[in-house]
C-alpha cells in the first residue's frame, strides 16, 4: 500500500485545501496531525462566462436628442448663472439617466436565474420555482443572528439540492477572522463525506470510535454573500458523491476507503460503511441508479476516480485547481454570487 503522508480525510475546501490534519503512521493506523494554522494564499477563482442574454430596454436616441435641443431652445435668453445651473441640473439627470439605464440594462431575467438555479442543483428549475426560490433566500438575509442565519441558509439550500430528510450538519469555525480578499490564508470552509471521531493512543496511532455526518465546516465571521457561495460550493461536493453512489455504489464506497483507511483496519472499515448506510443509504438508495453508459453514469464514474486519488492544495495547487470537482465547485459557487449579487442583495 502507497503510504500517503500529509493527507487530510477527504477534506475539500473552499476555495483553498484545508492544512493536512491526518497523516499515516508506520503502523498504517491513522495518526492525527491536527494543525491551529491556516493555509496559504487564496487559490483564484475560476471565471463563469454568463452568455444568456440580459433583459434589455429600449431607450429611443431620437427622443433625448429632441429633448436636449429643447432644453438649449429654452437657455436662449437667460442669464449665464440661469444656463450655468441648468447646464449642471442637466448633466446629472443625464448622468442618473444613464445608471438608471445600465440597471435597466443588465437586470437579469428570471429565466437566466432559472438557468443558473438549474445548473447548481442539477435539475429543471421552472421560473415560478427560481422566483420562489429567490424569495427564499431574500428573506433568509434579514436574519441578524450570523449562527442563525447559517443553520438556516444550509436548511434551505438543502432542501433545493433535494435532501431535505438526510442527516447532514455542519461544523461552524468561528475564530477564523476573515472577509474575503482581506486574509487570504484563513480558513473559508471544506467537506468531507463524514467526519472521523476517535482517540490517539500512547503510540501515537489514531483509532477511529465513529464517523458523524457533519460533511462541511464553515468560517463564521465572513460577509452573507460569502457564506451563502460557501455552502453552495461545498453542496456541490455532496451532490457529485450522490452520483457517483448511484452510478455504482460498491465501487464508491472501495474507493472511499482506499484513499481513507488501510485494509488491516477491519473495525474503523466496518464503522465506515456503517456509517454510509446511516447517513447516504436513507436517500440515494431510494434515487434510481443511474443508467449504464449514460452521460451522469460515466460522470459518476469519473468522480470515483478523482475521489480516490484527490489532489489537495497542499501537495499540488495546479493539480488541486485543474481536478473536475474542484472546477465544478467552483463554478457553482460564482453562480451563487452572480444569482446574490443581481436579485438577493
Amino acid at each position: 500500500m502507497t503510504e500517503r503522508i500529509g493527507y487530510n480525510p477527504y477534506f475539500y475546501s473552499y476555495p483553498q485545501y484545508l492544512s493536512s490534519n491526518w497523516s499515516v503512521s508506520n503502523t498504517n493506523r491513522i495518526t492525527p496531525n491536527f494543525r491551529g494554522d491556516s493555509v496559504g494564499a487564496t487559490s483564484p477563482q475560476t471565471s463563469v462566462n454568463y452568455t444568456t442574454p440580459p433583459d434589455t430596454v429600449e431607450i429611443s436616441a431620437g427622443n433625448k436628442i429632441n429633448e436636449a435641443s429643447n432644453q438649449e431652445k429654452q437657455k436662449t435668453g437667460m442669464s449665464t448663472g440661469a444656463k450655468w445651473v441648468l447646464g449642471i441640473l442637466g448633466t446629472a439627470a443625464a448622468a442618473y439617466g444613464c445608471v438608471v439605464g445600465h440597471r435597466m440594462l443588465t437586470k437579469p431575467s428570471i429565466e437566466k436565474v432559472a438557468k443558473n438555479f438549474s445548473e447548481i442543483f442539477r435539475r429543471e428549475v421552472s421560473k415560478d420555482e427560481a422566483q420562489k426560490m429567490v424569495n427564499n433566500y431574500k428573506e433568509l438575509l434579514e436574519i441578524k443572528d450570523k449562527e442563525e442565519f447559517v443553520k438556516r441558509m444550509f436548511d434551505q439550500i438543502k432542501k433545493d439540492y433535494g435532501w431535505e430528510g438526510i442527516d447532514f450538519t455542519y461544523k461552524l469555525n468561528r475564530t477564523a477572522n476573515i472577509e474575503t480578499g482581506k486574509n487570504g490564508n484563513a480558513i473559508v470552509g471544506g467537506f468531507r463525506p463524514l467526519g472521523m471521531v476517535g482517540k490517539t493512543l500512547p503510540n501515537g496511532d489514531f483509532i477511529v470510535d465513529y464517523f458523524t455526518p457533519e460533511i462541511m465546516e464553515i468560517a463564521l465571521n465572513r460577509s452573507k454573500k460569502d457564506l451563502f457561495a460557501t455552502i453552495i460550493h461545498e453542496f456541490q461536493h455532496c451532490k457529485q458523491h450522490e452520483l457517483a453512489y448511484r452510478a455504482d455504489k460498491n465501487k464508491f464506497i472501495e474507493a472511499m476507503l482506499r484513499k481513507r483507511l488501510s485494509p488491516e483496519m477491519t473495525e474503523e472499515i466496518t464503522l465506515f460503511k456503517d456509517a454510509i448506510n446511516k447517513y447516504y443509504a436513507p436517500i440515494w438508495d431510494k434515487l434510481p441508479a443511474l443508467a449504464k453508459g449514460s452521460k451522469e453514469y460515466e460522470l459518476g464514474l469519473k468522480y470515483i476516480n478523482e475521489f480516490e486519488h484527490y489532489v489537495g492544495g497542499l501537495q499540488d495547487e495546479s493539480k488541486y485547481m485543474q481536478q473536475l470537482v474542484e472546477k465544478e465547485a467552483r463554478q457553482a459557487e460564482n453562480k451563487a454570487k452572480y444569482i446574490y449579487s443581481t436579485l438577493i442583495n
